[in-house]
């Protein structure tokens, strides 16, 4: 299976937009109240966690499909050493 580069470089463009937004905290208390503004900071770590998590795996499929892209995946199964 192939992954498209383009899918992680928007993953990384949106969790970047998030990550200004939970940095924004203290702002974010002004426009919505103290308990608002703990909500949406969680749900915010929450998806960056989750998100960064994915992004990883992304980019660790090998972009080349064939026999040697499964040696490539640094997640993969690996040879018996010997």
């Amino acid at each position: 299976m192939t992954i498209d580069p383009r899918v992680g470089f928007w993953l990384s463009i949106a969790l970047s937009a998030m990550a200004f937004v939970a940095g924004a905290g203290a702002t974010l208390t002004d426009l919505f109240g103290p308990n608002s503004t703990k909500i949406i900071l969680g749900i915010c770590t929450l998806i960056l966690g989750i998100g960064n998590a994915i992004n990883a795996v992304l980019h660790a499929i090998p972009s080349q499909s064939g026999p040697s892209a499964a040696k490539d995946f640094y997640l993969g199964p690996k040879p018996p050493q010997t």
